[in-house]
């Protein structure tokens, strides 16, 4: 193993067992997302039986896509955030860790990925229990195929390195004091928006597709989960990867460029 990945290794092990705890409000959040997947879904059948329109994919497909984005909310930019990182900024903190002998770009990409990961394994079990009881077209049905559901997994973990590259960007963009808080938490609403947790991309108007398809947050959750919900077919499968890769060194390479301009101009006061 190489010397210089230990700490990183070390760090996302600590942090991801540490999320892993249960806590009193995990089973909260778990009921939460149940009633709002059964709110959502009873809102899209009203369209679909009463619509004029013609959707992409069928009311099971849309119910399924809507379970599997509650469950996959946890490793998006802006949900279930940590707050450390971004109340060190904040407070002008950020000392603390240019001592540390780590990057510190890497530092807060692992700790965002343990931490997205964690709050992800803890509330998928639990809600994807109750989707596979649901009643009627509540219930979720995933892909007939079982390598169209590895794919969305394979792409969904992907999409997660994509993400956190997001995270990191707005780290970045609250560092900058020319920029502030405002920008990074816009950043935040419109990745969850356009990556399909309020509505799925499918839904969307036709002449907007194109778009959705090819911008960069719609890698990160929705085109993944179209494959477990059998609404892609495998085909789509290297097309969804070239985005996902071309996306993510892009605004990992803005991302870190940023942030390191930032400490060149970083100037830490006290004794």
């Amino acid at each position: 193993m190489n010397a210089k990945m230990r700490p990183y290794i070390a760090l996302f092990r600590q942090r991801l067992l540490g999320g892993l705890q249960y806590r009193a409000g995990f089973w909260g959040t778990a009921i939460t997302h149940v009633v709002w997947v059964y709110v959502r879904v009873a809102i899209v059948a009203v369209f679909y039986r009463h619509g004029n329109g013609q959707a992409g994919i069928t009311l099971e497909q849309a119910a399924a896509m809507i379970w599997l984005q509650e469950m996959a909310l946890n490793l998006m930019p802006g949900f279930g955030v940590d707050t450390t990182v971004w109340s060190r900024i904040s407070r002008g903190d950020v000392g603390y860790d240019l001592v540390r002998p780590l990057d510190v770009y890497n530092h807060w990409y692992v700790s965002a990925l343990s931490d997205k990961l964690a709050r992800f394994l803890l509330s998928i079990g639990p809600v994807l229990v109750m989707a596979l009881l649901a009643p009627g077209t509540v219930r979720l049905r995933l892909a007939a195929s079982p390598l169209s559901i590895l794919a969305g997994f394979f792409t969904l973990a992907t999409g997660l390195m994509l993400s956190c590259a997001v995270i990191c960007l707005c780290y970045a963009a609250q560092m900058d004091v020319n920029v502030g808080n405002g920008p990074a938490g816009a950043l935040m609403t419109v990745a969850q928006i356009l990556a399909g947790s309020l509505l799925p991309l499918q839904l969307w108007p036709d002449a907007l597709q194109t778009f959705l398809r090819w911008q960069p947050f719609a890698s990160m959750m929705d085109l993944p989960l179209r494959f477990m919900a059998g609404a892609a077919a495998l085909s789509e499968l290297p097309q969804v990867l070239l985005t996902q890769a071309l996306w993510g060194v892009a605004i990992w390479r803005l991302g870190r460029a940023w942030m390191g301009l930032n400490l060149r101009r970083l100037i830490v006061q006290g004794g």
